[in-house]
This record gives structure tokens, sequence and C-alpha cells, in this order.
């Protein structure tokens, strides 16, 4: 049998690779074509011009904010309320309810009303051109009624429907155009539609720093948009506008010189200051004469003209004690009321006029965390008008936890920035009716509270609270080894008399820093940590450590007499 030829293989036909090359450059072709259409099309937009504005368009500085967000007519411009409150006051407030907008600035509060022509200014009647009105719907503000009190200019371009907004203390940059035709576009590219054709040597307010290699500018009518940095030439600060005379309030208040120390006086009667002896570094006495006394508004006076008297003729500053009466539902329903929290400032006013007072302190506590805003507006309001009378206002706050009525109500930073300052009310750390015996106010507590509040209040605005009482404690052992925990409050210099008749002990508690004394009598144990010159010198020791404005102590008359040669040693030395 023949042997199988097995044929060798044949190499590939040549025309196979020249039909590759032929696939290859018409591929290469489409891709450019393919390029250049999506370059086309992403540069496209960049040759036209952004479409006109359909109604009137608002400017804040070179931000371009919206349209129909503000409204001309006549000799008023009209603005959005929700505007205003978005971009230039975040403390605007509108009470629906009685259809009133209340605007706070430092040593302003306004007040109007939808429709009425006559505003209330630092709770003076003032007669307006243009009211607060209500248009479809819609409220809108009088805009450049308004323009001084905010410290801002506002102007209408009508060849460009534009309103523009500038605030006196803004700060820009001049440039002039460089190059011939150059394009104001909506955004920092040459991709973006452009809004206008820029002339050589047309001035511009630049925004800096800019934006890469582009600026966002604006033009002399109110446009604005963005421009190349390289068509531009700077010439240094841009004008700003001109702000009006100040007017200076006819009292300014005097604030004592810090360290503050300050001391509240229980009036429950007022007391008779013939008894009360020497306290040299004392500067600020709050006595507890004004308290909420129904759900409209009015407040129990329990003022004493004579302890006035004493107090000033002993140079006392006299900061009257202001509070909510600790009762949550009357505070909410004066709060929820631009009228009852307007009715209660004029009560005070009228109060420290007659008194001669040099300040007021608001201790309001026991309210819900829900109507903390409003405490914070109440404060806002208060605030310009005790500037105008020459009145100092201090609020007393507890330390930050979650307790709904008694911390979360308290916006401590907004509170600081209105008032002149913040007293941290730092005791009752174990309270009244607390489960466990303990300190009023363990050292490594208040400190540890103090730093989480200077978080939100600066330290030359803080006053630290400390306490010139004593808990005392009685565990009761009951059958079955149940225990009943209770406590009574007494004087630092009464808490010691009750000690030194009883077969006591005393040790030093090191985490607490303080003296405890511990009794027995029956069935109960006493123990109480005591207040004294050891704990008082170690919170006056944070007082100067943080840096704080001062110290103010609860209460007069709890405080042994050399409580106060320990204030003036440390924090006078």
């Amino acid at each position: 049998m023949p042997p199988e030829i097995i044929p060798s293989p044949l190499p590939a036909p040549r025309y196979r690779k020249r039909k590759r090359r032929r696939l290859f450059f018409p591929l290469i072709f489409i891709f450019l074509i393919l390029l250049l259409l999506a370059a086309a099309t992403y540069f496209f937009p960049g040759l036209l011009k952004a479409p006109p504005y359909k109604s009137t368009a608002l400017v804040i500085g070179n931000e371009f904010i919206g349209e129909a967000l503000v409204r001309v007519e006549e000799r008023e411009i009209l603005i959005h309320i929700q505007t205003l409150k978005e971009h230039l006051d975040p403390h605007f407030f509108w009470d629906d309810a009685e259809k009133t907008a209340v605007i706070t600035t430092a040593d302003r509060v306004i007040h109007m009303q939808t429709d009425n022509l006559t505003a209330e200014v630092n709770l003076r009647p003032v007669e307006l051109q243009f009211p607060l009105r209500e248009i479809e719907g819609d409220l809108f503000l009088p805009l450049l009624f308004l323009s001084d009190f905010y410290g801002l200019k506002a102007t209408h371009f009508p060849e460009t429907d534009t309103v523009v907004i500038d605030r006196y203390d803004d700060r820009a940059t001049l440039a002039v155009v460089k190059a011939g035709s150059v394009r104001l576009r909506t955004g920092p590219g040459l991709r973006y539609p452009y809004r206008a054709r820029l002339n050589r040597g047309e001035k511009l307010r630049l925004e800096m720093p800019a934006a890469g290699r582009w600026a966002l500018a604006r033009t002399g009518t109110g446009i604005t948009g963005y421009v190349p940095l390289n068509a531009l030439e700077l010439k240094g600060p841009y004008p700003t506008p001109e702000p009006p005379p100040q007017t200076t309030p006819a009292k300014q208040p005097q604030l004592p010189q810090q360290p503050v120390i300050m001391t509240w006086e229980y009036t429950y009667p007022n007391p008779d200051v013939n008894t009360i002896g020497a306290m040299p570094p004392l500067k600020v006495i709050s006595p507890t004469w004004f308290h909420l006394r129904d759900g409209e508004g009015n407040l129990r006076n329990l003022a004493d003209p004579a302890y006035a008297k004493w107090a000033r003729e002993r140079g006392y500053y006299i900061w009257a004690l202001v509070s909510n009466d600790f009762n949550p539902d009357l505070t909410a329903r004066v709060l929820s009321s631009s009228a009852l929290r307007r009715k209660v400032i004029d009560q005070l006013l009228i109060y420290a006029r007659l008194y001669g007072l040099d300040g007021l302190n608001l201790d309001f506590e026991n309210f819900h965390y829900s109507i903390g805003d409003l405490y914070t507006q109440f404060v806002r309001e208060m605030a310009p008008l005790c500037r105008e009378a020459g009145l100092v206002l201090s609020v007393d706050v507890t330390m930050i936890s979650m307790e709904p009525y008694w911390s979360r109500g308290y916006d401590r930073g907004a509170l600081a920035e209105a008032a002149d300052y913040v007293v941290l009310m730092a005791y009752d750390e174990h309270w009244e009716g607390c489960p466990e015996p303990g300190s009023v106010a363990s050292l490594p507590w208040v400190e540890r509270g103090l730093q989480k509040v200077l978080k939100e209040v600066p330290p030359e605005k803080l006053i630290l609270g400390v306490p010139f009482y004593t808990r005392i404690f009685q565990v009761e052992n009951r059958a079955g080894g149940d225990k009943q925990v209770s406590s009574r409050s007494y004087g630092m210099e009464r808490a010691e008399e009750i000690i030194t008749g009883k077969d006591y002990t005393l040790e030093w508690d090191s985490r607490a820093r303080q003296h405890v004394a511990r009794y027995s009598e029956g069935e109960s144990t006493y123990q109480l940590w005591l207040e004294d010159s050891a704990s008082m010198q170690q919170r006056l020791e944070l007082v100067k450590r943080y840096n704080l404005a001062g110290v103010a102590g609860w209460r007069r008359g709890l405080e042994k007499a050399e409580t106060w040669e320990l204030f003036e040693e440390i924090l006078f030395d």
C-alpha cells in the first residue's frame, strides 16, 4: 500500500492583510469625525447668547440669586421674605399667626405688620411709604426702607431689569477689560453661553480669589458672569458704597471691668440691707425681682426702691433677674406671640428706668426644647433695646445635656451672639430629688461642662456660676434592704454648724476634689460634699485658667464671709 502523502500547509493569502489595512484608515477617519462632532457639540453653546431674564433679576454681590424674587414699584424695591431670610438675614422672624415680621440687628428691632404703613423701630412708631405686602400669596418687604438697618445698598438697573445688593463691608476687586470683544459667560469656561460682550476699558467688579483661569465679575449695569483673567487688568479695591451717617444710641451699656464678680439676691421677701456685711470684690448684684405672671405677658414685680438705693450707694451694678417662673406652659404661651414678647420687653424697659437698673439677667428655665428658637428670638429682640437703653443683658444657661426641659432649649452660641454675657449655672450635678448622693458640683464635672460650653460661647462673654450651698443627703435604710434617698440644701456656714455637733468623719474625695462628711443617726446615714474654701478655690482657678469673664455665686447669704476674701485673693492677685 503506497504511503499516505500529507500536504504541507500553505501560507495565508496576502490579500487578507491588505484588507485589514483598508479597514483601519476608515475607522480612524470615523473616530476623528466623531471627536470633532463631540468637541463642536461641547463648545457650541458657547457661541450662543443666554436668553434674557423673564422678570426682574436679583444679584447679591456678584452672585446671581434668581428671578421673580424682587419687585420694583415706583421708588421702592420689594424683596420676598424667604429670599431675605436665606441670603441676607438668617434671623428674620415671621409670626404667621399675628402677620408680623420681626427684624433684629445689633442696635435695632423692627416690627412690621402686613399692609400697615406704620412700623415700629425700637418700639417707636415709624411711618412707611410702602408696607409689608402680600402679592399673589407671597410676602414682600420694602428693601430700601430696611437697607440702612442691614448695612447694605440696593440699586435697580432698569436697562437690564436687575436689582443689585451690596453690603457696606463687602470687599471686591476693580478690574478693567484690556482685550476687545470679551464675553461674559454663565459659567467658568468657553462652553458656557454668554450674557454680554464686554468692550475694552469696561470696568468690572471682581470676586476674588478666582476659580482657576476664570473670575466671577459684575458689570456696571448689574449683569454677572465669568470672564477669563488674562483678559483683565486688576486695578485694586472696588469702590464700596458710602454708608449713611451713623446715629449714636442715647446710652451705651457700661460693662464692669473684668473679672466680673456677681451674686444673685434672693428677694422673697427683699432682705434687710442693714444685715448685709461687706463684700469687697463684688461688682454686680442680681435681685430676683421680675417674673412672668400670666399668659398675657404681665410681669410680677418684686422690686424694692430702697434696696436699689442701697446697692447704688455701695457701688454695685444692679442686673435685675427676670424669670419665666419655671413654668413651661406659661413660657410657651408668651414666647409664641410677637406681641407678648414685645409687651414683656416694654415692661422691663419701664422698670429699668424706674429703678435705675444697670442691666437685666434672664433666667428662663424649665421650658421645652421645641420653643428654644422662640427663646433665642426673644433675646435677640431684647438685646438691641437694652443696648439703646444702656442696659447690660446677661443670660443664664445650664450645662449641656439631652434633658428636654432643662438644657436642650438653649442655643448657647446664638444667645452669646445677642447678649453681653452668658452665665453658666455650673451646679446641681446632684439635685434635690437625685436618687444617689453626690456633690452639688464636683470639679471634674464642672470642668467638662465648661469645656463643652466654651465651644459655643467665647470665654470673654462667659461667667462661671458657682454654688454657695451644700446638700445634705439622707439615706434611710428600710426593711428588706431598700433605701430611701432625700436631701436638703444649706448655706456653707450652716452646713458646717450641723455636722459640728455630730459624730462625723471627714475625708477628702480625690475624684470630686472636695471634703466629704458622713455621720449616722438611727437607721439613716448622712453625707455631704462640703462647699468650702478648698472647693471654691479650685473653681476660681478655672476662671483664671480659661480666661473667663468672671464668676457668679448662687446666692448671697449662703456664703461664708471669707468667700469674698478668697475671690479677691485668687482673681485679683
